[in-house]
């Protein structure tokens, strides 16, 4: 009893840093497996038209990553995912933001995927052609130019389709360069014009 009085004031130290430890270990699994779970939900829910739902889900989704440190790669799709659908629901400035620092974590990822960056940029494009801003949509249009090439199935239609609609807004104003170069693009690519007038 006497010798306990007098033990080292850090002895109960080394069994609660194990503790800690240990709970560290389990956080990141778990997070991951909420984060794949709420990610899941978010791209039913958006599948299903319930965007509502979608939105709450592809949050937990990102807070999931980012309290369980899931890494880069996890955070910029997360910010993607959840950037995708505030668009949808027109909430263009969080959807601005979100892609912001979701193209700017993917472009920090070395070896650079180039089909993600052009997934991020094609969403910027359709970001501000929802809001007639083609001006600020145009360098991203311009960046995709170099990556469409290498897009196939439905990513390469939405790229056609993309450089399109940019032509022909951009042809109305005073841009005659740039609508030209992304009206050959489009065709190259298979986009019809009068897809436009339907």
């Amino acid at each position: 009893m006497i010798q306990r009085a007098y033990e080292h004031p850090t002895a109960g130290v080394a069994p609660l840093l194990l503790t800690i430890l240990f709970l560290i270990g389990c956080a990141k699994p778990l997070n991951q497996t909420t984060s794949d779970r709420y990610r899941n939900d978010c791209l039913e829910s958006e599948a299903a038209g319930r965007l509502d739902i979608a939105e709450e889900a592809c949050y937990r989704a990102l807070i999931n990553v980012r309290i369980g440190r899931l890494g880069a790669e996890a955070e910029a799709q997360e910010l993607y995912n959840l950037g995708r659908i505030k668009r949808k629901l027109k909430k263009y400035e969080e959807a601005e933001e979100l892609y912001k620092d979701s193209l700017r974590i993917q472009a920090s990822i070395s070896p650079v995927d180039q089909v993600k960056i052009g997934r991020r940029l094609a969403e910027f494009a359709i970001l501000y052609a929802a809001q007639g801003r083609f001006d600020d949509g145009l360098p991203f249009v311009m960046k995709l130019l170099p990556i469409a090439d290498s897009s196939v199935g439905s990513e390469r239609k939405s790229m056609a389709a993309i450089f399109g609609i940019y032509a022909n807004a951009l042809s109305k104003t005073n841009s005659p360069g740039p609508a030209s170069i992304l009206a050959k693009k489009a065709a190259e690519m298979g986009f019809d014009p009068k897809q436009l007038t339907q």
